[in-house]
């Protein structure tokens, strides 16, 4: 029999009453959505009118009970991600989304087209889309203006740097060709232009009413084009929003849709047993609970977020320079004095990265914290696309003896003390996870203390590079390597996943520049060895996307689960498609 650690006996209390079979109403089998599979990168769908269908009957309220919310900020430059995260889902709309097939479809656009040569991008504008609060109809001058928010120096948006790279890069330009027409030059070819414009966290604002209102008025209550307006917030608690019953697109059955904050379980989990929110975003133990409630059901993205652990400090370019990151710092196990690939203190903090690695029970996490429900992950970013690397890069190893050798040779056979912050992001067991892995650590003589903080404490430092400890940080589970990791891993990135250096700098420029996608994976794999060997980042594991919805909710769900957005896999998108039961 295999034996346990202790918090594992602890922890199974209640993990292992979690048989998990999530069912409607019920012992049926839950609506579960097929994630993506992508052996190449998304291709572009022949766009299509979106239906638009009459709703039934008016519902009342939607309550969508939350984890974090925040203040209610709309502002392309001046909101953080997180919250940006819950305006595109509810007031916000996006140029393009992707389907089940891992197809860009279109939403604000109409059509698209590139040059032969990659570096001229068409896009095409639905005409008559109107922006909320009576701010007119959305045009050409309001998306440039928006993307090139996005792409400001100043920009809080963690897609900045590939923002900027697309419609800011000095070598191109963006203008309007007419009200309805944007033409984009990229000055070189590249090939991603629309994974920025696919994302949750990049919705489409009225221009006109920042320039009238100013940017703090229009910011807190912002116009979007989304089937929700915003009305008021209360910071900390709710976000409130009317339907726009003549949306262009789809029209919400229900009347208002409230999000809450609501940052324990317990808390969730009640208000939806006596319900007060119809949605929530749940832990896997309470799955049970819910099941209890009557005429409770679920949707499921299978591997829709996944969790990895990334080795902050790690910032090796502009060393010495002006451009030094700010949290540099050789002195930490983990982070080598040299970027020299070659050299003994590069090889010295490798070893400390291969030791904290391999000394996580991956597949024990799975089958404790998430019940089963997931895989272990090897490289972030690459899991629909692990066919494509080296058998050797498919797993790592778990082996705690081999890892205190390590630390050993490497001069740390005392052990040492470290950081570890989970984000909080909404991906099942990320708290938990963190948890587990610092016990793993502390067997092998790391002593961690954890950092449990809300999101929007620790997710700037991570994005300014000012972060110098361990993360265990969750996100969706994407279709296109090459579209994260050009955000995380790029020095010039608007995020980062815990480090930066040159070879990373040299390969990701290269691949973005490919547009034949055979050659552009071939150069990525070179990327993945390069992380892999040095394990300057470590996949943790892939999680279903788990949502229950409450009775009040149409059990059938077929239209609403046909309109998700798969380039956010792990949020809950298309909340206008909920229909009330009755």
């Amino acid at each position: 029999m295999k034996m346990r650690p202790a918090w594992f006996l602890a922890a199974s209390l209640t993990l292992a009453l979690v048989a998990f079979a999530v069912s409607c109403a019920g012992d049926e089998e839950p609506t579960s959505v097929p994630q993506p599979t992508a052996t190449t990168a998304p291709t572009i769908a022949v766009p299509t009118e979106a239906p638009t269908e009459a709703p039934p009957a008016a519902g009342g309220t939607l309550t969508f009970a939350l984890k974090e919310l925040g203040p209610f900020s709309g502002h392309p430059r001046l909101t953080a991600g997180q919250q940006m995260v819950n305006v595109g889902l509810s007031s916000g709309e996006l140029m393009v989304i992707v389907n089940d097939k891992s197809e860009y479809v279109p939403q604000l656009l109409q059509e698209w087209d590139v040059s032969t040569d990659g570096t001229i991008w068409t896009l095409k504008l639905k005409d008559g889309v109107q922006f909320h609060k009576g701010w007119g109809e959305m045009t050409a001058e309001d998306i440039i203006w928006n993307m090139q928010e996005y792409a400001a120096d100043d920009s809080l948006s963690p897609r900045k740097g590939m923002v900027a790279r697309l419609w800011a890069n000095d070598a191109g330009y963006a203008k309007a060709l007419d009200n309805y027409t944007v033409e984009v030059n990229t000055g070189t070819p590249q090939y991603d232009m629309l994974f920025p414009i696919s994302s949750v966290i990049s919705p489409i604002f009225s221009k006109k009413q920042v320039d009238e209102m100013g940017e703090e008025a229009a910011m807190f209550d912002s116009a979007g084009t989304g089937p929700w307006e915003f009305v008021e917030s209360s910071s900390g608690d709710f976000w409130k929003f009317k339907a726009v019953k003549d949306h262009w697109r789809q029209p919400p059955a229900f009347d208002e849709l409230m999000m809450l904050e609501m940052p324990e379980e317990s808390t969730r989990l009640a208000n939806f047993q006596t319900g007060n929110a119809d949605i929530f975003v749940v832990a896997l133990d309470s799955v049970p609970a819910v099941k209890e409630v009557s005429g409770s059901h679920f949707i499921r993205i299978t591997g829709g977020g996944t969790e990895h652990l990334g080795y902050y400090g790690n910032y090796y370019v502009g060393i010495g320079t002006d451009d030094q990151k700010p949290a540099y710092n050789p002195e930490l196990p983990w982070v080598s004095a040299s970027a020299d690939v070659t050299s003994s203190e590069w090889e010295d903090a490798r070893k400390v990265r291969e030791a904290m690695s391999i000394s996580i029970d991956r597949n024990l996490i799975v089958d404790e914290l998430l019940s089963g429900e997931g895989e272990p992950l090897v490289l972030w970013g690459w899991e629909a696309n692990m066919h494509r690397l080296p058998a050797r890069l498919q797993s790592w190893d778990y082996d705690p003896d081999r890892a205190r050798q390590l630390l050993e040779d490497a001069g740390y056979g005392d052990g040492f003390p470290v950081t570890v912050t989970p984000s909080i992001r909404g991906v099942a067991a990320e708290v938990e996870a963190a948890e587990a892995i610092a016990t793993m650590w502390g067997d092998i003589g790391i002593d961690v203390t954890l950092n449990k903080v809300p999101y929007d404490v620790i997710g700037p430092k991570l994005a300014t590079r000012a972060y110098q400890g361990l993360s265990v940080h969750g996100s969706a589970r994407y279709f296109d390597p090459l579209a994260f990791t050009s955000v995380i891993f790029l020095s010039t990135g608007g995020w980062s996943a815990g480090f930066d250096h040159p070879t990373f700098d040299e390969l990701l420029t290269k691949a973005i520049g490919t547009i034949d996608t055979d050659e552009r994976f071939k150069i990525l794999v070179k990327a993945a060895e390069f992380t892999y060997d040095n394990v300057l980042d470590a996949g943790l594991y892939t999680a279903n996307a788990v949502w229950p919805l409450s009775a009040r909710i149409n059990a059938s769900k077929d239209q609403w689960i046909e309109n998700l957005n798969y380039s956010a896999a792990n949020q809950l998108t298309g909340l206008e498609y909920a229909r009330p039961a009755n």
